[in-house]
């Protein structure tokens, strides 16, 4: 029996374990820093929730999303004219 091309497809595209997570280079270049950068975000305790599997570092796309909207800040400002006058 023949396959059909979307079923060849669907047999080579196999679900990944590690679908839905990012690697801690991809990480780093999404957010445009270092891998050192995140290695010490780690350390310092200033990171997204992070797996280790061996000896390499996974971020879950949906907790690296909600990592950033908990660090989103809405700056507040004052009217043009209270800093003009020196109200502050």
């Amino acid at each position: 029996m023949e396959q059909t091309g979307s079923q060849e497809i669907a047999e080579k595209r196999k679900p990944s374990v590690l679908e839905g997570f990012l690697s801690e280079s991809e990480y780093a270049a999404q957010r445009g820093v270092t891998i050192r950068t995140c290695q010490r975000d780690r350390a310092l305790r200033q990171s997204p929730p992070y797996v280790v599997i061996g000896k390499r570092v996974y971020y879950r796309i949906e907790a690296v999303r909600d990592w950033l909207l908990k660090r989103e800040r809405v700056e507040e400002r004052m009217p043009q004219s209270l800093v003009r006058r020196g109200m502050r």
